[in-house]
């Protein structure tokens, strides 16, 4: 039996949709923006886009299906509505290969929605509804001795997440990895989040804005900061690769130039990238090579939709 990976998060139903920017203006909807909004505010623009394309999406959920396509056993744990668009949600992550626990809230299914103008513009809507209850069915999760447990940043909101989730995989012999999922999240919650990862973590995911939040400092200065703790810090750079440090210790790994189609989800398939590459033994570096060509094919197709014969091209190059 392999290495599994065992993702918590918020679950997000992604919906891209092409639309003229008059479309959000005429409902009230901050145009060329990002717009929180409470559960129902998004209904009466959904039968207007009829051609949006939908996928099971958020952090956890996103690197749950890259690391299934990578050939990883994987699976999410999360919060949807007793409704279509829940049913949906996990139909759509099953079909990906991906094992599901979903609690049922009396809330509706989250959801993630990219409105694409003409000129290239976005207005992104964000209706989080049932996905806030973070699984609150995690009590028949599996937990085994070796596999991996991934936690989004954006569930940590649930102050008591990583330390209960973080002890359990902990006392069962389970690597423990977190993303930080935003610089605001970093600084809501910043006390909290260091005490957990010095206690349980493995692995902390990070971007350059997150790391500097949590350090207090740059990048570089950053890895010195947190040279006594044990784990592997690694940040996503863009266009500039990734580093990580431990210890003092600085890797990093350039990548080829490339204009991204689409950066949904790239960090989150990077991510899973990094974590194929560790429960199949590999050097950090290899890590590391491995989590930034997964992003490269993720940034080049909408969405999360890499082409599973491009992950056959990447396995093979890799040796695997």
């Amino acid at each position: 039996m392999g290495i599994r990976l065992v993702a918590i998060g918020n679950a997000l139903m992604d919906l891209f949709a092409f639309v003229d920017a008059e479309v959000p203006a005429s409902m009230g909807f901050r145009v060329n923006a990002t717009s929180h909004l409470a559960s129902g505010m998004l209904d009466p623009l959904l039968p207007r886009l009829s051609e949006a394309n939908f996928a099971a999406a958020g952090g956890a959920a996103n690197t749950a299906r890259a690391a299934a396509l990578l050939g990883m056993e994987a699976t999410f744990v999360g919060s949807v509505g007793d409704d279509e668009m829940g049913r949906r949600y996990e139909r759509d992550l099953t079909s990906a290969g991906v094992c599901t626990v979903l609690t049922r809230a009396p809330l509706p299914t989250g959801l993630f929605c990219v409105l694409i103008h003409p000129d290239g513009g976005r207005t992104i809507l964000v209706a989080p509804g049932a996905a806030s209850f973070v699984g609150e069915d995690r009590g028949s999760i599996e937990r085994r001795s070796g596999d991996i447990l991934y936690i989004d940043g954006f569930a940590m909101a649930n102050s008591r997440l990583l330390e209960e989730e973080g002890g359990k995989a902990r006392a069962a012999g389970m690597k423990v990895a977190i993303d930080l999922g935003s610089k605001f999240l970093v600084e809501s919650h910043r006390d909290l989040v260091i005490d957990g990862i010095r206690r349980y973590c493995d692995f902390v995911f990070a971007n350059e804005d997150e790391f500097m939040s949590l350090a207090g400092s740059t990048v570089e200065d950053g890895c010195k900061t947190f040279a006594d703790v044990s784990c592997s810090f690694i940040v996503k750079r863009g266009e500039r690769g990734a580093l990580l440090c431990r210890q003092g210790q600085v890797l990093e790994s350039p990548v080829r130039a490339q204009i991204p189609f689409d950066e949904t989800g790239a960090g989150d398939a990077f991510a899973a990238g990094y974590l194929a590459g560790v429960s199949r033994g590999f050097s950090p570096e290899r890590c590391l090579r491995l989590g930034n060509r997964i992003a490269e094919e993720a940034i080049a197709v909408r969405g999360l939709g890499i082409d599973p014969a491009r992950i056959g091209i990447v396995l093979a190059a890799a040796g695997l």
